[in-house]
Order: C-alpha cells, then sequence, then structure tokens
C-alpha cells in the first residue's frame, strides 16, 4: 500500500478515491446513525469520486468560457484542493440536506425507485432526528421499569456490539405506574441489551398534533 501512494500517484488516490469518502463522511454527518465503515464503502468512493470529478470538469470548462481570466489566475494547488475537497464536501452536503427533507419519498416515486429511509437502525432514528427533551420510559424483558428525562446533556449511543442509554436524570417509577423522583438526585447509564421497549412521553401539544 504505501509503495503505491508514491508522490506520483497519490493525485491519482486522491480525484478518484479520497474524494469520493469525503462525500461519504459529509453525507454521513446529516444522517443519525453510525459512520460508515471505510473498507465498506469502496466501490461507492470510486463511484462518487467519478461524479465529483465530471462534475469539477464540466464547472471548470463552464467558468473558462465565461470568465478565463478566473482559471488562468488560479493556481494548481487551488484547483487540487476545490477538486478534492471544496466540491466533493459541497456535494456530500447537498446529498445529506436531500436524504433529510420531507420530499426525499416523493422524487424517489416519482423514478420509481425504491423508498428506503436512509436511517439504518429505528434506535438511530428515534434518538436522533431533533427529538425535543422529553420522559421516557425503558422496560426490561423481566418487567423492570425505569424512568429518565432525556435532554441535551444526555446520550443514545449503538453500534453492532452494544447499545446504551445515558439519561441525565433519572426516576423511579413504582409497580402502580407513579414517578418519583429519588432521594438523592443521579443520573443513570443504561445497557439496552435486555429492553423490551422505550416509550417516549409525549407532550399534549404533541400528542394532538
Amino acid at each position: 500500500m504505501a509503495a503505491l501512494l508514491t508522490p506520483e500517484t497519490f493525485e491519482f488516490f486522491a480525484r478518484y478515491l479520497v474524494a469520493g469518502y469525503i462525500v461519504i463522511f459529509v453525507r454521513s454527518a446529516f444522517v443519525a446513525g453510525l459512520r460508515p465503515k471505510p473498507a465498506e464503502l469502496l466501490i461507492e468512493a470510486v463511484v462518487l469520486s467519478l461524479l465529483v470529478q465530471l462534475f469539477t470538469t464540466a464547472l471548470s470548462w463552464l467558468i473558462a468560457a465565461l470568465t478565463p481570466s478566473l482559471i488562468d489566475g488560479a493556481t494548481p494547488e487551488l484547483g487540487f484542493a476545490v477538486r478534492i475537497l471544496v466540491v466533493p464536501a459541497c456535494f456530500g452536503a447537498l446529498l445529506g440536506v436531500f436524504l433529510r427533507s420531507n420530499w426525499r419519498n416523493g422524487v424517489l416515486r416519482r423514478l420509481s425507485l425504491p423508498v428506503v429511509h436512509p436511517v439504518r437502525k429505528a434506535h438511530d432514528f428515534a434518538f436522533g432526528n431533533n427529538r425535543a427533551p422529553g420522559l421516557v420510559e425503558i422496560t426490561y424483558n423481566d418487567g423492570t421499569k425505569i424512568g429518565g428525562w432525556f435532554g441535551v446533556n444526555s446520550l443514545a449511543a449503538t453500534d453492532d456490539a452494544r447499545s446504551d442509554l445515558y439519561l441525565e436524570r433519572a426516576y423511579v417509577i413504582s409497580d402502580e405506574g407513579t414517578w418519583t423522583e429519588p432521594s438523592q438526585p443521579r443520573a443513570v447509564l443504561l445497557s439496552l441489551k435486555d429492553v423490551r421497549s422505550i416509550e417516549f412521553l409525549l407532550q399534549e401539544e404533541d400528542a394532538n398534533e
């Protein structure tokens, strides 16, 4: 691998591989869930890199036709940075905004393409998607219930091997379903391995929408 990444071949790899990875990682910042693993996205990175290079070439031709002085005054280093960093980052941001938009499904249906939600796991969608702070009730398989406040200082983490949830404020739930604060205020870190359900207690105005 080190022999391939020589000064003579670096620009080739940057144009036709790195640019695609930049698109992918910028796009993933707009979608809740785990960041993609680089090794699993090689083909997608190559395809996106080719699209970026085609778009950048067409854009440079257009700029050269309209304002030749702008192209003539650009240094090779600036052109390289635009091709490898600026355009891929903008392309990834546009894809991310499209994936999060409400009109994405309509566009896909008009093109007769399958509608697949960009967030792969329901857990990530439930705790992401700009969820407002609120109360959550966690029920385990053995019937144990734990309540908590999921706010700006809380975190819901997930990966292929383990999921856990940090609630910045914990509550005790009695057998009758009554919520009370513990005698000593505390936060709680919960493993979600044996969780049966997670309920989000909505405010009245949210429930009526």
